[in-house]
């Protein structure tokens, strides 16, 4: 059990504050814990860490607004060069007249002279 534990209201068994139910009788505790008092942390936890030096920052920031404009025109002129090409090949295929199929007709063998059927 951890120091933070306190007794449940129904049965008297100690329980971890994190905990939903009582592991003896069953309770429902999450409806305790808005009366509970809210534990105090034993230090606190200095979560800051230095700044970067500011050049640094502006070139950080330069770099990555640099990279995100070569990556959006990048796909920008792949995208704008596909669509001149699909219409540059329908503008071809609309250009052209259909294609006739072409009908071979078989020209009579002349050194046969028996008659077809």
């Amino acid at each position: 059990m951890h120091v933070d534990a306190q007794p449940c209201p129904d049965c008297g068994t100690l329980f971890d504050l994190p905990d939903n139910y009582c592991r003896h009788c069953g309770m429902y505790l999450a409806a305790l814990k808005a009366t509970l008092p809210a534990p105090v942390p034993e230090r606190a936890v200095v979560t800051s860490r230095p700044g970067m030096p500011a050049p640094m920052r502006k070139a950080a920031t330069a770099l990555a607004i640099g990279t995100a404009l070569q990556v959006g025109v990048t796909l920008a002129g792949k995208y704008l060069a596909s669509q001149a090409a699909r219409g540059a090949s329908e503008a071809v295929q609309s250009a052209q007249p259909p294609a006739r199929r072409r009908v071979e007709r078989r020209q009579p063998d002349p050194r046969s002279n028996a008659p077809r059927r």
